[in-house]
């Protein structure tokens, strides 16, 4: 339940979504004064969240504390790698990474041929995550990291989870029968999505070291930044997807 009214109430919090509202709302409204306002603030919805430097800044407040993020002088056995980078295509064998957040996996996997970590643990991404049919690509997947090196002995999946607490919950059940401890784990996300991921896992009586992904660099936005851009629109959705997280996670005690 609490997995379907998250995704519900995330489709009414995003800027896309409020600005059709508004626009929609102003055309069938019966006042006049409601139809100004309405339309008024739609337009303005539509300015303000279309400026690039706006959304440069949200990004960059998320993740500045791990800016000057360096690669780990420690070795750690597994590193736990949050879901959402990406889908397999088991047509083609290829790894289609989702937005920018391609990242998750690459990074950590750097790692490993760096001998950092020895192990890469998947948490409830769709590239080997179970669906309602019981269908999974986590066959594609390995042989995809085969091609790349790993040994199939390198990979840990936790193929069940659907959001940030159960990544937590249902990765530390598996890593706990293989006998490792928080100590033994690094996890892995982007900068934006961190604070809440290592949070869950604190809940849970685990502390691991942290590896961000996905840093935003502080914005120096050039003058034609600021002119309106539409793709910034659908942009926000990382930024407010995590405020609305953080909000509710705290408030459910997560």
């Amino acid at each position: 339940m609490f997995y379907v009214i998250s995704k519900t109430i995330k489709f009414l919090i995003y800027p896309l979504t409020w600005a059709v509202a508004l626009l929609v709302g102003s055309c069938f409204a019966k006042r006049k004064g409601w139809r100004r306002g309405l339309l008024i603030g739609g337009l303005a919805t539509l300015l303000i969240f279309t400026e690039r430097p706006l959304l440069q800044w949200a990004r960059y407040a998320q993740c500045r504390d791990y800016a000057e993020q360096q690669v780990p002088d420690s070795h750690y056995s597994v590193a736990i790698i949050m879901g959402g980078f990406g889908n397999m295509n088991e047509d083609c064998g290829q790894l289609e990474p989702l937005d920018n957040r391609g990242a998750r996996l690459w990074e950590p996997y750097r790692l490993w041929q760096m001998g950092i970590v020895d192990r890469l643990m998947i948490s409830g991404d769709a590239t080997i995550s179970v669906d309602k049919q019981g269908r999974s690509t986590a066959t594609a997947f390995r042989q995809y990291m085969n091609e790349l090196g790993m040994a199939d002995s390198c990979l840990i999946l936790e193929q069940h989870a659907r959001n940030t607490r159960e990544n937590a919950i249902y990765s530390i059940a598996i890593l706990d029968s293989l006998g490792y401890t928080d100590k033994d784990c690094l996890l892995v996300t982007s900068a934006t999505h961190m604070n809440r991921s290592l949070s869950c896992f604190q809940t849970e009586g685990w502390s691991p070291d942290v590896f961000a992904v996905n840093i935003y660099s502080k914005p120096h936005p050039k003058a034609k930044e600021f002119i309106p851009q539409w793709r910034t629109l659908t942009e926000w959705q990382e930024v407010v997807n995590e405020w609305f997280g953080n909000i509710v996670y705290r408030i459910m005690g997560y």
